[in-house]
C-alpha cells in the first residue's frame, strides 16, 4: 500500500523526539524551542492589527508561490544590513521555514543516488531530507573551528576518483546545530575553493547567525562567494517567532525560479498571513530592536549550562563552547551509548538527544549527546544537568 519510502519513514520516526507539551514538568534538552521570552508577543499584537487594517481580506487570501512582494522587497534589505548580502528582490523565495527551504532545493538538484556531503556531526532534519531523497550522504569531521575542510577535499578527491557525481554540501557556518561551533573564515575561503574546483554547490544554513553571544555579526558565507555557488537560506523562527513558520531563500534568480514552482506544487505558497506579519516586523526593525536581548538571554543560558557541565559531568568529557546559537554537543569518551542514558533521565523528567541521531557514522557519535539550553528556565538548567551527571556518574563507573 505504502510507497517504497515508507522504510526511511520509519527510520525517521524512530530516531525523532516529539517537542514535549510546555505545561508539562519535563526539563527538555532535546528540543531547539526558543525562550518565550524572545518571543515579542506585544509588538506581533500591534503588527497583527496593522496588517488587517491595511490588508484587509488580502492577508487572508492565497500569495504568490515566490511570496508576498512586500516580504520579498524587506528581505532583500534585511539580509544586506545583518548579513552583508546582495540581493534583489528577483533572487527571493519565501518559503515555510528553513526546513522548507532545503527540501526544495534536495528536490530541485539531487537525484536518487547523488553524493551530498555533509558535516559529522550535522542537523538531524537536514539528514532526514536527504535520506528520504535516496541521496547518498557522505560525512566529514567538524572540530572547534568547524568543517575540516582539508578531510573534504582529500573527500572529494576520493569520490572523483571513484566516479561518484557530487551535487552539494550542506553546511551550518555559524553556531552549527548540533555542535555551536563556528566555521574560521580560511576554511570559509578554502570551502568556496574547493566548491569550485569541484562543481558542487554549497547550501549554507543560516538559521542561527544572529545570535552570537559578542554582537559581532560574521558576514554570510555567500556574501564572500565569487563563484556563485552557494545557496543561501534562513529562517525569522529563531529571532522572531518559529509559529509563524517563514523563512527563505537567495539565489541566482534563474534557480528562484525554479524552487518557486516546486513550491507550487508542493503547497501552492506559504501563509499570506504570517508573511506580513514578517514584512512588518522587519519594516519597524523588531528583529534589530529586540536582538541584544535575545542574545544575552541566551548567552546567560549557555554559561550556566556548560558551567553546570564541568562541575558535574564525569572527569575526561569533552564539551563544545559555543559563542552563540541554542545548543552544547558532549562527547563521553567512554563506553557508553547515550540512548541508554535517554531511557534513564527521561523517567526522571530530562530529556535531550542522542548524538548517534545527527550522524552519519552512527557508532562515532554514540557517547555523544546534543543539549539545548534554549527554552528550558534558568532554574531548570542547573536541576536538569545534575540529573544527567548523576546518571553519567554511576554509568562511568
Amino acid at each position: 500500500m505504502y510507497s517504497k519510502d515508507v522504510e526511511v519513514i520509519s527510520a525517521i520516526a524512530s530516531s525523532s523526539l516529539e517537542i514535549p507539551d510546555s505545561n508539562t514538568n519535563v526539563i527538555n534538552f532535546a528540543s531547539g524551542l526558543p525562550d518565550s521570552r524572545a518571543i515579542p508577543v506585544d509588538d506581533v499584537k500591534e503588527i497583527l492589527r496593522s496588517v488587517m487594517e491595511e490588508y484587509g481580506y488580502r492577508a487572508l487570501q492565497y500569495a504568490p508561490s515566490r511570496g508576498v512582494p512586500e516580504l520579498i522587497n524587506n528581505i532583500t534589505s534585511f539580509v544586506y544590513r545583518v548579513r552583508g548580502l546582495k540581493a534583489s528582490p528577483e533572487n527571493v523565495l519565501v518559503t515555510a521555514g528553513s526546513q522548507q527551504a532545503l527540501e526544495l532545493i534536495t528536490r530541485l538538484f539531487v537525484n536518487p543516488g547523488d553524493v551530498v556531503v555533509v558535516e559529522e556531526p550535522s542537523y538531524i532534519l537536514a539528514l532526514h531530507v536527504f535520506k528520504l531523497r535516496n541521496a547518498k550522504v557522505v560525512s566529514v569531521a567538524i572540530d572547534e573551528n568547524g568543517l575540516r575542510v582539508d578531510v573534504l577535499e582529500d573527500a572529494l578527491k576520493k569520490l572523483r576518483r571513484e566516479g561518484e557525481r557530487v551535487k552539494m554540501l550542506y553546511t551550518m557556518p555559524l553556531f552549527q546545530n548540533p555542535s555551536g561551533v563556528s566555521m574560521s573564515f580560511d576554511r570559509r575561503k578554502y570551502l568556496l575553493e574547493l566548491a569550485e574546483e569541484y562543481d558542487i554547490l554549497v547550501v549554507e544554513d543560516d538559521a542561527y547567525a544572529l545570535l552570537g553571544f559578542d554582537g559581532t555579526l560574521v558576514p554570510a558565507l555567500a556574501s564572500e562567494d565569487r563563484f556563485g555557488r552557494v545557496l543561501y537560506m534562513s529562517t525569522f523562527s529563531k529571532v522572531l517567532s518559529p509559529g509563524l513558520r517563514v523563512g527563505y531563500v537567495v539565489a541566482h534568480e534563474e534557480v528562484v525560479s525554479k524552487l518557486s514552482v516546486v513550491k507550487q506544487v508542493v503547497d501552492l505558497g506559504s501563509s499570506t498571513l504570517s508573511q506580513a506579519i514578517v514584512a512588518k516586523a522587519i519594516e519597524k526593525n523588531v528583529v534589530e530592536k529586540n536582538i541584544d536581548y535575545i542574545r544575552e538571554l541566551y548567552r546567560v543560558k549557555r554559561d550556566i549550562m556548560v558551567e553546570a557541565i564541568d562541575e558535574m559531568f564525569p572527569e575526561g568529557v569533552w564539551r563544545s563552547s559555543p559563542a552563540g546559537g541554542f545548543y552544547v554537543w558532549v562527547k563521553l569518551n567512554r563506553n557508553v551509548d547515550t540512548e541508554s542514558v535517554l531511557e534513564m533521565s527521561s523517567r526522571h523528567g530530562v530529556l535531550f538527544t542522542p548524538g548517534n541521531r545527527f550522524c552519519v557514522n552512527q557508532e562515532l557519535c554514540r557517547d555523544a549527546m546534543r543539549l539545548s539550553f534554549s527554552n528550558p528556565p534558568e532554574t531548570s538548567i542547573r536541576v536538569g544537568i545534575q540529573i544527567l551527571g548523576d546518571i553519567l556518574q554511576r554509568k562511568v563507573k
